[in-house]
C-alpha cells in the first residue's frame, strides 16, 4: 500500500496565485517549493486585490496555493497587523484542513497557531536578526510599542514552537539564550539553481531585446524601493561612473515608497537615459534580469540572507553590497563581487567600476553558492520533519 504523504502547511502572507512576491521570505519559498517532493504542501497565503478567498489554486502537482483573504493594496494600515488578524480569524479552519505539521514564514503568524492543545508541530523560519518593525514604511508603525510587541512574540515563539529554522548566526544565539538551543537549527536560504544559473543564450536575447549591445554595462538592483535598502546611493555613483566615458545603465527592479522621490530626482538631475524603473517584476521573470545584468548592487543598510544576492550569483552575475547581516558569507571579495564598509558615493562606484572591467567567468560566480542551494536545504529540512514526527 503506497503510503500517504505528509501534508505541510506553509503560512506565508504572499500571493502566489498571482505569482506575487513579498519579501525575502516568498522569494525563498518560491526557491524551495519545487524541491518539496516528501510532501503535499499546501500554502496559505492572502489575495490581494483580485484573487478570490478560499479557492484552491494548484501550483504543481504537489502545491496547492489558498488565500484565506482579499486584501486591497496599496492600504493605509500595515499589511503586517491586517495579516495578523486573518489568520486569527481563519485559524480553527486552518488547523482543521488536515495539515500534520505547520511551516510559518512571519513572526506574528506564529500566534494563532502556537497553543498546544491544537497538537500540529509549528516549524518557525527567522528570516533575519533585525526587527522588521523598526523598517515599517508606516511611521507610527517604527514605535516603541510596536517593536516591544515584536519581541513579546519572538519570546513565546521560543518557548512554545516546536522548532525554530534561523537563517544567521546572530538569530540563533537569540534562540539558544532564550531557551530554544535543542529545538533551533541554523539553515541560511537557498536558491533553486534549476532556474537561476547561467543562461548565456537567455543573456543574449535580454541584452538585445533591451537595447544593450555588449559594451554597455547592466547594472542592476533589485529589492524594494525603500531608503533602507540603499537604492539613492546607487544613483548618488551616477556622476562618477559618467567620468569613466564608459556607457551605463542602471535598471531598478521593485516597488516603495521611496520610487516616487528617486522618480524626481533623476529627472531633476538628467540623468533619465541613465535609468529605467521596471517596478515589480514577477519572479518567474527575475533569470531574465540577473541574467541580462553585468553586476547587481545591493547598498542596505541592514539584511539577514538576501534572496536577490543568492539569486543573482546563481546567474553568474557578480555583487557589491554593504558589510551587513550574512552578506558576507555570500559575497566573497575577488570572488564573486565585494562587500563594502563604507558606502559613499566614491567608494561604491569605485568598487562598481572594479567589478565591471574584472569581467569575473560567470559559470565560476555561479559555483561559489553551490552549499547553498535549494537541493542542500531540502535535505536538512526534511530531517528536520522526520525527527519532529517521529518524536
Amino acid at each position: 500500500m503506497k503510503q500517504k504523504k505528509t501534508v505541510l502547511g506553509i503560512i506565508s502572507p504572499g500571493d502566489f496565485s498571482n505569482k506575487f512576491v513579498s519579501g525575502g521570505a516568498s522569494g525563498f519559498l518560491k526557491n524551495i517549493l519545487p524541491y518539496l517532493n516528501n510532501y503535499r504542501t499546501i500554502i496559505f497565503g492572502i489575495g490581494l486585490n483580485d484573487s478570490i478567498p478560499w479557492k484552491t489554486y494548484h501550483l504543481d502537482s504537489n502545491v496547492d496555493f489558498i488565500p484565506i483573504c482579499n486584501i486591497k493594496v496599496p492600504s493605509k494600515i500595515p499589511m503586517r497587523l491586517k495579516v495578523l488578524i486573518y489568520y486569527i480569524r481563519h485559524r480553527n479552519r486552518i488547523i482543521k484542513s488536515g495539515v500534520d505539521v505547520l511551516y510559518i514564514q512571519m513572526p506574528e503568524c506564529c500566534l494563532p497557531f502556537l497553543n498546544k492543545r491544537y497538537r500540529i508541530p509549528v516549524i518557525y523560519h527567522k528570516h533575519g536578526s533585525v526587527n522588521p518593525v523598526s523598517r515599517s514604511k508606516y511611521v507610527y508603525g517604527r514605535n516603541i510599542l510596536f517593536k516591544k510587541f515584536y519581541e513579546i512574540v519572538l519570546m513565546l515563539i521560543y518557548q512554545k514552537a516546536t522548532w525554530i529554522i534561523t537563517i544567521d548566526r546572530i538569530s540563533l544565539k537569540e534562540a539558544k539564550k532564550y531557551g530554544a538551543e535543542n529545538r533551533t537549527s541554523l539553515l541560511m536560504n537557498a536558491v533553486n539553481t534549476g532556474k537561476y544559473f547561467p543562461d548565456y543564450v537567455l543573456r543574449k536575447q535580454a541584452r538585445s531585446n533591451a537595447g544593450m549591445v555588449e559594451n554597455i554595462f547592466v547594472i542592476l538592483f533589485v529589492g524594494r524601493i525603500e531608503k533602507t535598502k540603499g537604492p539613492e546611493r546607487l544613483l548618488d555613483c551616477i556622476s562618477r561612473l559618467k567620468e569613466t566615458k564608459h556607457p551605463f545603465h542602471i535598471l531598478l527592479a521593485g516597488e516603495g515608497t521611496y520610487r516616487t522621490y528617486l522618480e524626481n530626482k533623476v529627472r531633476i538631475q538628467n540623468y533619465e537615459s541613465n535609468v529605467t524603473f521596471l517596478g515589480n517584476v514577477p519572479h518567474e521573470k527575475m533569470p531574465y534580469f540577473y541574467n541580462l545584468a553585468d553586476v547587481m548592487v545591493l547598498p542596505s543598510e541592514t539584511e539577514g540572507v538576501p534572496m536577490v544576492i543568492l539569486e543573482a550569483l546563481a546567474c553568474g552575475t557578480p555583487v557589491v553590497a554593504s558589510n551587513v547581516g550574512s552578506i558576507p558569507d555570500l559575497v566573497l571579495d575577488g570572488i564573486n563581487g565585494i562587500v563594502l564598509d563604507n558606502l559613499s558615493p566614491v567608494k561604491l562606484a569605485s568598487a562598481i567600476i572594479n567589478i565591471l572591467h574584472k569581467k569575473n567567468e560567470r559559470n565560476e560566480i555561479a559555483r561559489s553558492i553551490d552549499k547553498h542551494s535549494a537541493k542542500n536545504f531540502i535535505k536538512s529540512f526534511n530531517n528536520i520533519i522526520t525527527n519532529i514526527l517521529i518524536n
